[in-house]
C-alpha cells in the first residue's frame, strides 16, 4: 500500500481529524513568501532596497513607519482580498461532516474564509486583521482594516512609502506605534487566542479514546514549536492517533508517521 493509500485509509476510518496547519498550506494557495516574482509584481518599490522576497521582510526594524506600512498595508491588503482557494476547499471536502479541529500558525484566517469554523479554529500566532500597541500600553486589541485602507490611496509605488502619514496607524490609548496583533516579539496579546486554545484542549480530552488521524500540512522548522512538535505529541501520547505528514522539505516523523513529501495542493487534490 503506498503512502497516499495509507493515509486515505487513515482519514477514511477515522472518528476524528486534527489538522496542523503550517505556511506550506497557505503558500499552495498563493501566499508565498518565498516567491521572488509575487514580490517585484506586489511591492515594486521596495527592489531598490535590496529586497527580493518577503520573508527576507520578516522582523526587519524597518527606518520609519512610512516605510513600514507603505509595505504592510499592501501586503494585509492582498491578503484581506483573498477569498477561497482550491487547496482550502479539497481539505475542506476531505473533512467532510467529520468532528475536527484546526490549529494553524498562519494568521492569514484562510481557513475562515474557506468555511471552517471558527469555534474550531485556534491560531496561536496571531491574527493579521488584528491591530495592538507595540509598547504595548494595554491589553486594546482592535480591527486594523480600516486603517490599511485608509493608507492605501497614499502609498507612492515608486518608494514604497505612505505619503500622507495623518493616515499612518498609531495606538488609540497612547498614541504610540502599533503592529499586527501577531507573535512578534515580547510585546504580543496573546489574550484573544486563550478560547481557542482552551477549546482544541477541551476537544483532544473528549477524543482522547478515538481514531484521530493526525493531518498536518505544511509545517517545517522554522517556528517547530507550534505545530510540527504538538502534532508529534498528540500522536505519539493518544492510543489510537496516526500522524499524517504533508511536507515537501520534512515530511518525516517518528516510527508510524505516514510521510508524504509533496505540497499541500497535490496531496489533497488527490486525497
Amino acid at each position: 500500500m503506498t503512502a497516499i493509500e495509507q493515509a486515505r485509509q487513515v482519514i477514511r476510518d477515522a472518528d476524528a481529524i486534527l489538522i496542523g496547519a503550517g505556511a506550506g498550506l497557505s503558500a499552495s494557495a498563493g501566499l508565498d513568501y518565498t516567491d521572488e516574482a509575487a514580490f517585484a509584481e506586489r511591492f515594486p518599490g521596495m527592489l531598490q532596497y535590496g529586497v527580493r522576497y518577503q520573508y527576507q521582510l520578516m522582523g526587519y526594524p524597518f527606518p520609519d513607519e512610512a516605510l513600514k506600512w507603505g509595505y504592510l498595508s499592501v501586503s494585509l491588503d492582498y491578503v484581506y482580498r483573498a477569498g477561497k482557494s482550491r487547496v482550502y476547499q479539497d481539505l475542506l471536502s476531505l473533512v467532510g461532516d467529520r468532528d475536527y479541529f484546526v490549529m494553524t500558525s498562519n494568521v492569514d484566517r484562510f481557513f475562515h474564509k474557506n468555511g471552517f469554523d471558527a469555534g474550531r479554529i485556534y491560531t496561536p500566532q496571531g491574527d493579521y486583521e488584528r491591530f495592538q500597541c507595540i509598547t504595548p500600553c494595554s491589553d486594546l486589541v482592535w480591527d486594523g482594516r480600516d486603517s490599511v485602507a485608509r493608507m492605501l490611496p497614499h502609498v507612492n509605488p515608486d518608494t514604497q512609502y505612505v505619503e500622507d502619514c495623518e493616515t499612518l496607524p498609531v495606538c488609540p490609548n497612547c498614541g504610540g506605534p502599533v503592529f499586527m496583533n501577531v507573535r512578534g516579539g515580547y510585546w504580543f496579546l496573546d489574550h484573544p487566542y486563550q478560547a481557542g486554545a482552551e477549546a482544541l484542549n477541551a476537544w483532544l480530552s473528549d477524543h482522547r479514546k478515538s481514531r484521530l488521524a493526525v493531518l498536518e500540512i505544511g509545517a517545517g522548522f522554522n517556528t517547530p514549536g507550534v505545530i510540527r512538535m504538538p502534532m508529534e505529541t498528540v500522536a505519539q501520547q493518544l492510543a489510537d492517533a496516526t500522524l499524517i505528514r504533508i511536507s515537501k522539505d520534512h515530511p518525516d516523523g517518528p516510527a508510524g508517521t505516514i510521510s508524504l513529501k509533496r505540497t499541500a495542493d497535490s496531496v489533497l487534490s488527490e486525497l
